[in-house]
């Protein structure tokens, strides 16, 4: 957090921002999280107001993606909107604490909404988790996937559980599928997806055609510096709104499946035909904590980002993972 109120200040500066703004924390109640808050008090400009939300409790061991943490994440970002809808504001900037934005994103997003009088709502500057956020998708599959069952190297044995299924499902005289079906069918797509793809994604495209990928190396493959595109989906990690993608953001009816970001742009916005785009040009640092990956509860890592500085793939999207630790100033 002491990090991201640095980045800030140096977007707001970078952008030629100079009307005082309003930095909502949505947080718990922790001497850590008030300790932050007191930072970004001291670090952003003068006359910025900082406010505290309590609106969640410490939920540091609930486990990444599960239901308890994806409603507390629900919550905090339900609070945080809340508050910035109060203020009916032009422009709204979610940020993620482990999110770290390069100077010139605060700029680019605000370019981007202006594209073409407004045709994009959302603007979001990707950074890395497994991949860089942003791509295709659908509302029945949120995120499409990069590679389906015939463009991976499956095993003999995942081949045999694929045509036990169809065979049962062929022979079957049932009008649905039973639960045990189900379960079995939901198993062998979970270990379809850990299959290396059979091939590098040009050699897929070349083999199998052009189509919607989820993530963005694949859904717009060999692109990085001075380059925006139009994304169906988006995290909200570092993501300007426009007042109509605010207003629109809610999280009535979410039951913590799936991702909370992911349910507002499918449910609100998407309905709606509101517009996102993603920038590569500028993408974030993302800090992670080894915890939530089964590691060390003191260990961070950052996967830093950058472009490629030469030879052919010049410009590309490119990320380096170091440790990283908090600075105290004690």
């Amino acid at each position: 957090m002491r990090a991201l109120a640095q980045r800030i200040t140096a977007n707001l500066n970078a952008a030629k921002w100079t009307e005082p703004g309003i930095a909502i924390i949505a947080g718990d109640n922790t001497r850590a999280c008030k300790d932050a808050v007191t930072h970004w008090k001291e670090a952003l400009p003068d006359k910025w107001e900082v406010r505290h939300l309590v609106a969640a409790k410490d939920s540091g061991n609930s486990p990444n993606y599960k239901e308890v943490a994806q409603l507390t994440i629900a919550a905090l970002r339900s609070a945080a909107f809340t508050e910035a809808r109060r203020h009916n504001p032009d422009y709204t900037w979610s940020l993620d604490s482990d999110t770290l934005p390069p100077a010139n994103a605060l700029r680019c997003m605000i370019d981007m909404l202006g594209f073409d009088a407004g045709y994009y709502s959302v603007s979001t500057c990707p950074y890395p988790n497994e991949a860089f956020l942003g791509g295709r998708g659908t509302p029945q599959n949120p995120i499409a996937e990069d590679f389906t069952e015939n463009e991976r190297t499956l095993p003999d044995e995942l081949k045999a559980r694929i045509e036990v299924l169809k065979k049962e499902a062929e022979t079957s005289t049932a009008t649905s599928p039973s639960p045990e079906w189900i379960e079995k069918k939901k198993a062998v797509e979970e270990d379809v997806k850990k299959c290396p793809p059979a091939g590098n994604i040009w050699e897929i495209i070349a083999k199998h055609g052009w189509r919607k990928r989820g993530w963005l190396e694949h859904a717009y493959p060999a692109i990085g510096k001075g380059s925006i595109v139009p994304s169906d989906w988006c995290g909200f990690g570092c993501t300007l709104l426009n007042n109509e993608a605010l207003q629109l953001a809610n999280f009535d009816g979410y039951e913590g499946k799936g991702t909370e970001d992911l349910y507002v742009v499918w449910h609100r916005w998407h309905p709606a035909g509101l517009r996102i785009n993603v920038i590569p040009h500028c993408p974030c640092d993302h800090v992670i904590w080894q915890k939530k990956k089964g590691g060390n509860n003191a260990d961070y890592q950052i996967i830093l980002s950058t472009h490629e500085t030469q030879g052919e793939h010049v410009g590309h999207l490119r990320t380096r993972k170091v440790a990283w630790e908090p600075k105290s100033d004690k």
